[in-house]
Order: C-alpha cells, then sequence, then structure tokens
C-alpha cells in the first residue's frame, strides 16, 4: 500500500519548471536511494511529500495516520538542554507511562490488590509500545553515530555544527515512523558512524527515502535508485551499482538504435535524391518517402547533463622523496592526538589519513603542509616539492569578491576570455563568472576551490575532505582526474568509494596515536579482522554474548529454587527486576549483533571460509537473542497473569 503517491506533479521556481509532470509512490517498506545533480529538485520532491510546499499541478496522496520523520523538519532545539533530555522528550509518553505504572506498584504495595488488573493492562500497554527497549535503543543509536556517554551531559549549546547534525538524525532515526526521509544524512559522520548508519538503514523494517552522494550507502542500503534529471525521475530496481550498469546499457542500446536508423535514413534519402527526377523509378521514390514519413523516429539519447572536468594537466618532477617527516606530535592541553609519527611520503604515493571525528586528522594534513608552527616535529618537503592545499572550509576563498576576480587573482596571467573559457569546465558559464562569493552554494564553492587549486601547479596535493557538498557525478569526475593526477596526494576523506580507489597507503589516527598501513581502508579492516581472528578463536563479541548467555541460564536456574510462597508482590518485584535484568542483556547482545554486522561489508568476497564462521556466529548470536526474547515474554506473561 502507498504511503506517498504523487501523479503528474509539476513544481515551478521563477516560472521554470524544476519538476515536470512526474509520477511516485513509496509503498510499506520501500528503501529508495533518491540521487541527482545538485539542484536537480531532489530537497523540492522531499518539501512536496511532507507538505511544507504544494504543487502547481498535480495531486499527492498520502495514507491517513502514516507518520513521517523527515530531518529537515525537526522543531528547534532549547539550547540549554542537554543531549540526553532532549532524546529522552522524544519519548515522553512512554517515561509518563512509567512513572504511572510506578504509582501503581506503590498503591499495590500498600494493599490496593484491586488496582492490579489497571496495572496490567498499564503494563501490556508500556511492552506493545517499546517501553523496555527505548533507553537501550536510544543509546545504541547515539552511540553507533559517534556520541560518546560522557557527551550525553553536554547542554545544545556546547555541540560543534557536526554534532548537532548527528543529533538530529538521531531523532529523526528514534522517531516511531512508517518512512524516514533523509537528505544526506552522512553529512558530518566519520567512517564508523557512516557504516553503522548503512546498518541500521539495512535492517530498518519500514519504508526510507534516501538523498545521498555516498556511493557505499547507495549500495549497502538500498533497494530502489530514483534519478531526478531535467525535471524528470528514472527509477531503477537494485543498487547504485546497478544503477549506473543500467543506464549505460540503456544508453548504449538507445545510442545504437539512433545511429542505424539515421544510417538507414541517409541511405534512403540518397536514393531518393538520386532517383527522384527518372520516371522510370517515380512510384519506387513515392514509396520511400512514404515509408520515410511513416517510420517511427528514434530518439537521440538526451547530452549528459553539465559535470565538472577537474582535468588537473602536467605538473614539474619532483624529487623522490617530496615530505619526510620526523617526531610529528600534537596535543591541546592534556589531549593528545598523535605523537611522535614518523613518515616519509615518496613521489607518485597516495596517502590517506582516517579517523573518527575529532582525532586529529585535519591537524595532522596541516603539520605536513608546515602549517602547525607551534607543533612538535618536523615535515621536510623535498626537491622542487610544490605544494597545493584543499582546505575543507575553504579559509583561502575570499567571500569579499566575485568569481572572476577570485580567479584573476589566483592567476593574474590570464586573460579574461582565459578566465571564462577555464571557469566553464567547472559549470561558471554566462553571469555565472560574476557571483559573488558569499553567494556560492557549498557545491559552487568547492569548484572554486578546485579550479584554484589547478591554477597552482602544486605537485604535491594535500586534500582535505575534497568532495564534501559535490553530488555523485563530480565526485566521479573528481575522483578520475586524481587517478590521472602524475603528482603526489595526502588525502583526508569520509569517502570510502574516493579512499578504497585511491590510496596506496594509510595513517589512522585513534586513542591519541598515528600509525601506518599499507593498502586503503579496506585493506586496513580486512587486516584487523584477521590479525582478531588469529590471535583468538573467540572475539570479545561473541565472548560477551556468551557470558550474557550464561547469565541468562544461571537466572532460570536460581528462579526454581524460588519458595513459592512468596508474597505475590514480591514475585512482582523480582520478576520485574529480572525483566529489567533481561532486557539489558537483550540491549548488550543486540549491540553484539550490530558490530558482527559491520564486519561483513568489509569481508574479502574471497575468503569463503571466514564469511562462512562469521555467518555460523551471527545465526548463533540470533538464536541466542530469540530465546532471551522467548523468555522475556514469559516473564512479562507471569507478571500480567499474576
Amino acid at each position: 500500500m502507498s504511503l506517498i503517491r504523487l501523479e503528474n506533479v509539476t513544481k515551478r521556481f521563477a516560472g521554470e519548471p524544476i519538476l515536470d509532470g512526474i509520477a511516485f509512490r513509496v509503498e510499506e517498506g520501500d528503501k529508495i536511494g533518491l540521487i541527482g545533480r545538485n539542484g536537480s529538485g531532489k530537497s523540492t520532491l522531499f518539501r512536496l511529500m511532507t507538505g511544507e510546499i504544494e504543487p502547481d499541478q498535480g495531486t499527492i496522496e498520502r495514507m491517513r495516520r502514516a507518520r513521517i520523520a523527515c530531518l529537515a523538519q525537526l522543531p528547534n532545539i532549547d539550547p540549554a538542554a542537554t543531549l540526553h533530555h532532549v532524546v529522552m522528550d522524544l519519548f515522553k509518553d512512554l517515561i509518563d507511562l512509567e512513572h504511572e505504572l510506578r504509582r501503581f506498584e506503590e498503591r499495590i504495595a500498600a494493599g490496593d490488590h484491586a488496582a492490579m488488573d489497571r496495572y496490567s493492562a498499564l503494563q501490556d500497554e508500556f511492552q506493545v509500545r517499546g517501553g523496555y527497549q527505548f533507553r537501550a535503543k536510544a543509546k545504541r543509536v547515539l552511540g553507533g553515530l559517534g556520541f560518546s556517554e560522557s557527551e550525553f551531559s553536554l547542554p545544545v549549546s556546547a555541540l560543534s555544527g557536526g554534532q548537532r547534525t548527528r543529533l538530529m538524525l538521531a531523532l529523526v532515526l528514534l522517531e516511531d515512523a512508517d518512512l524516514l526521509l533523509l537528505d544526506e544524512p552522512e553529512n558530518h559522520l566519520d567512517i564508523g558512524a557512516r557504516q553503522w548508519l548503512e546498518a541500521f538503514l539495512k535492517d530498518w523494517p519500514r519504508a526510507f527515502v534516501v538523498i545521498s552522494h555516498d556511493r557505499q550507502l547507495l549500495n549497502a542500503a538500498v533497494r530502489r535508485v530514483v534519478e531526478v534529471e531535467r525535471g524528470a525521475l528514472a527509477g531503477f530496481t537494485g543498487t547504485y551499482d546497478d544503477y549506473a550498469g543500467h543506464k549505460a546499457l540503456l544508453r548504449q542500446q538507445q545510442e545504437e538504435a539512433f545511429d542505424r536508423q539515421q544510417e538507414f535514413i541517409a541511405k534512403e534519402q540518397r536514393w531518393i535524391e538520386r532517383f527522384r527526377y527518372k520516371s522510370t523509378k517515380a512510384r519506387q521514390v513515392q514509396s520511400r518517402i512514404k515509408r520515410l514519413e511513416k517510420l517511427e523516429r528514434v530518439d537521440a539519447p538526451p547530452p549528459d547533463a553539465s559535470s565538472a572536468r577537474f582535468s588537473l594537466g602536467g605538473v614539474v618532477r619532483s624529487g623522490q622523496v617530496v615530505l619526510d617527516a620526523s617526531g610529528l606530535s600534537k596535543a591541546y592541553g592534556d589531549l593528545c592526538l598523535y605523537h611522535d609519527l614518523d613518515l616519509q611520503i615518496e613521489r607518485g604515493e597516495r596517502i590517506g589519513i582516517v579517523g573518527p571525528n575529532g582525532s586529529g586528522k585535519t591537524t595532522l594534513l596541516r603539520h605536513l603542509a608546515g602549517r602547525l608552527p607551534d607543533a612538535a616535529g618536523v615535515a621536510r618537503p623535498g626537491h622542487k616539492v610544490e605544494l597545493g592545499f584543499y582546505e575543507q572550509h575553504h579559509e583561502s576563498v575570499n567571500a569579499a569578491v566575485d568569481v572572476f576576480t577570485e580567479i584573476r587573482n589566483t592567476r593574474p596571467d590570464m586573460l579574461p576570455e582565459e578566465v571564462r573559457s577555464f571557469m566553464a569546465r567547472f559549470l561558471f558559464t554566462g553571469e555565472d563568472v560574476f557571483k559573488p562569493i558569499a553567494a556560492l552554494s557549498g557545491g559552487e564553492l568547492s569548484r572554486v576551490a578546485i579550479a584554484k587549486l589547478i591554477l597552482g601547479g602544486a605537485n604535491v596535493l594535500l586534500l582535505d575532505e575534497p568532495t564534501n557538498h559535490l553530488d555523485i557525478a563530480s565526485r566521479e569526475a573528481l575522483e578520475e582526474a586524481l587517478a590521472a593526477y602524475p603528482g603526489t596526494i595526502i588525502l583526508v576523506t569520509h569517502d570510502r568509494a574516493l579512499i578504497d580507489r585511491l590510496v596506496t597507503r594509510l595513517v589512522v589516527i585513534e586513542n591519541g596515536a598515528a600509525s601506518v598501513h599499507l593498502g586503503n581502508y579496506a585493506d586496513y579492516v580486512r587486516a584487523l579482522q584477521n590479525r582478531a581472528a588469529q590471535a583468538s578463536p573467540a572475539a570479545p563479541p561473541e565472548e560477551a554474548a556468551a557470558n550474557d548467555i550464561m547469565r541468562i541460564r544461571r537466572r532460570k536456574a536460581d528462579k526454581g529454587k524460588r519458595p513459592k510462597d512468596r508474597e505475590r508482590l514480591n514475585r512482582q518485584r523480582k520478576r520485574r527486576q529480572a525483566l529489567e535484568q533481561l532486557e539489558e542483556d537483550i540491549a548488550a547482545l543486540e549491540e553484539t549483533i550490530v558490530a558482527l554486522e559491520h564486519q561483513f561489508p568489509c569481508l574479502d568476497p574471497d575468503d569463503f571460509e571466514r564469511a562462512r564462521t562469521l555467518k555460523a556466529e551471527y545465526e548463533g548470536m540470533k538464536g541466542d537473542l530469540a530465546e532471551m526474547y522467548a523468555e522475556w515474554e514469559r516473564l512479562a506473561d507471569e507478571m500480567s497473569t499474576e
């Protein structure tokens, strides 16, 4: 059944249709990835679906009582409220119900046995609505998105911009909604949090539509891809890779059919022109003319939508060693980011720097660039090395001028015609080249910063999140340009497709230390898994799960020894304590299962034995969890019938 249905919907801005006669449906359980160029109308489609704006024509139907949660529609939050209070406010009804249950328990303890029926009914309602799981669920979601328990007490006003974005995402994911609408939820998430989000969405039992430029997330979590292009929608069943392959095949088939038909038409027209005035061929000429007139024409494939062209060109050849870093250390007070890091980078290498948010990745990149004069250690550039630094927040781009002036200031030797021609490669055409820098979107600002980087002619690029704000097509174009770049690249990014495509060595920063590893991020994760498997046949998560299960079994045995003549209220209290402990055990085992699920996307496809072992462990844990749920239901039933 459709949660939302759009039929023949058109929406215009400034008289121009951004969505033109589209049809779109979201069914129960759909997992849809919404993709398209920046400005193509994806967010407009979300606003139409939520009712924030109305269509200029067409109809939009929503299922009655369908609950829709949208990241962009969350209410303002009291800046003085703590993170924990903001999240718990989502469960106010459950908390009120919990307090009411406690009041009834006090009445029963005082001898009011007539309250038992109402208490049992409230307890059933509390159970059905997830009252025994909501705290563990909230903790799991916040932890998955990168919040530590020590941050739960922080006021909203003390959170960084990235933390606030992650809090808003947590509130959406915790909504008991029939449909989630998520607009670029991966923003401000590190690699670990992105992997957690993928697993969450993959297991989400209801429907969601996600706007995302993260190809890994689209491959892992969605079952249908819908592209917004030139005001129209095109849907493909499967992942992003399925969509890309299917679209390329359709385009190739259309090009071939169009070329064949054009060749046939040209051949027929040449024959007609040759024999048009010969009386002996008059009947055949007319027959061919009529055949051409009746011919159903194959449309030419539409030209690819404009995408930036990031050709980095040639660079001056540097010495063999481009950076020789020794003893690099950086701390802020008692907080140590990394210490005693030695790193020698050679010409042509691709170095990736990864780690959780706040671990010091950008700091290390600036350290390598010589931009931290107060930090310990030294990074010496090699012979003929020219460094180019791409800043995540574009501090080097002057917001007080327009695009044209900024490029002329970078390269005063360029003629005005050369500036306009060059910036056309970055989608600044016509009067767009005179847009004020301060008025640019995030994607436009990124393209200006990349243009300046290219004009600098550097042979060593230090890149801090270069794909932020770029759509998929622009990311792929930049990826191709970096792959073909003849110089050296040092890269900080959360884009796993980019880092796995380019990187040959990895610097991992976590827990106040930096370590160097051969290979890309997928190689690093695989090596961690192999070392853990070799060190112990039973990994810590599995041991924790086994301990959880043993506690349940011991509790079952102890329960059989309880005297049967205890007062009913005492039995109720003890069963409630057992139920609460069981809920904690269930939450712990669920977290273990989620951690295990994160390992599946990182498996080597050829390592069948490891995949089989991991699957057996996973299925065993799921079985144990089912037993624990059955035990929980039995205890809850006993309490309700006591």
